[in-house]
């Protein structure tokens, strides 16, 4: 923070805000605010933002974040593989078989009565 207090600096107003600013400059910096009406306002719509992405996204202590990971883990433990695999095939694997379902509908086929497929080693499709 190389810039004098005495001039408009929304990164300086910001760091007040959030009392971030080391004690040589804070005094500085309130004397400025007190004076300008633009740097004030600035505090404002900052505060203001500050305030709505806090209660939107509110963080939680890290000991209440550290306890809720640990549960998730040992429900996942406690999770029998059966159960695991229903609980993907139900995330993931239903979408892929409605999609695939879709497309094929879509696709013009032009195969005859009679004709078959047959699929080399390298996945690709040969109609015989």
């Amino acid at each position: 923070m190389s810039q004098l207090a005495s001039e408009c600096n929304p990164e300086l107003v910001s760091a007040f805000l959030d009392n971030e600013l080391e004690r040589i400059i804070i005094g500085r910096v309130a004397k400025h605010l007190l004076h300008c009406d633009h740097c004030c306002h600035t505090m404002s719509r900052l505060a203001s933002v500050r305030d709505a992405v806090s209660e939107q996204f509110a963080l939680c202590e890290p000991e209440l974040l550290t306890q809720s990971v640990m549960m998730a883990i040992r429900n996942e433990k406690s999770t029998s593989p059966r159960d695991r695999m229903r609980d993907k095939l139900l995330r993931f694997g239903i979408p892929l078989m409605l999609v695939g379902t879709i497309l094929a509908e879509a696709m013009p086929t032009t195969l005859e009565a009679g004709d078959y497929v047959e699929f080399t080693e390298d996945h690709r499709s040969v109609v015989a």
